[in-house]
């Protein structure tokens, strides 16, 4: 059986974070931006959902922390389903769940936003981690035994 590779996951895992940065980029500063305009009117803050360079700063390392864990299991579930799209989808998938819808079904009973925003949001979101996950897959390969 194969090892895995740390350092194939940290390459792909730092592309993938980085495809979600740039994705999450116009999800949120283009797609979303009147929705979380209007969350922020809500709950009385200024700044209609701008954001600053140390929010940025987050963002970037959060997403980069998204790359790295979609790799880290798509390298662990390529033994068991195999590689290829179809096991990168998997962890896709897996990591898109336990990272947005989850989390934001848990703060809606908050109000902190809109349901519409939520809903938009786990859709949305979806796009930037499966096309990072997938070309991050893509460059990963195993470790010599």
């Amino acid at each position: 059986m194969a090892r895995v590779n740390i350092g194939r996951i940290m390459v792909g895992g730092g592309a993938a974070g980085l495809i979600c940065f740039a994705g999450d980029a116009v999800v949120h500063g283009v797609l979303l931006k009147p929705g979380w305009a209007a969350a922020m009117a809500a709950l009385g803050r200024s700044g209609g959902g701008d954001v600053s360079m140390q929010a940025l700063l987050y963002f970037l390392v959060y997403d980069l922390l998204k790359g790295l864990l979609a790799l880290w299991l798509y390298s662990a579930m390529r033994p068991r389903f195999g590689p290829g799209p179809a096991t990168a989808l998997a962890a896709a998938l897996t990591v898109w769940l336990l990272v947005i819808p989850v989390p934001v079904i848990g703060l809606a009973p908050m109000r902190f936003f809109s349901l519409k925003l939520a809903a938009l949001w786990s859709l949305y979101g979806l796009i930037p981690i499966v096309i990072g996950t997938e070309i991050g897959a893509w460059m990963y390969r195993e470790a010599a035994a």
